[in-house]
């Protein structure tokens, strides 16, 4: 079994590898809000029948992106779990001592 300091790292690791996750369903969210498909104030920014088809794979794609985005947070959350499970493991390795 791991010392107590050798948990405590991998929790650490653990937790920032959940930031990163957190931070990848951030950037998902953003980029694809940013994809110009409608209109701006002065006027649409893309017409035609091309930018109807790539409105229409936007909409379809959306619900992927969705998933994508909360395996991501899914993925943060089993990671702070497990790290918190480290944590204590770590807390009961150093009172046994």
């Amino acid at each position: 079994m791991a010392n107590g300091g050798e948990l405590q790292r991998q929790a650490q690791e653990k937790e920032l590898l959940a930031a990163r996750f957190d931070n990848y369903a951030k950037d998902l969210i953003t980029y694809f809000d940013h994809i110009k498909t409608g209109s701006v104030e002065s006027g649409p920014v893309w017409t035609g029948p091309a930018a109807q088809r790539f409105e229409q794979d936007t909409g379809r794609h959306r619900s992927d992106v969705d998933r994508l985005i909360e395996q991501c947070y899914l993925a943060s959350r089993n990671l702070r779990r497990m790290a918190l499970q480290l944590r204590q493991q770590a807390e009961q390795a150093t009172t046994t001592i």
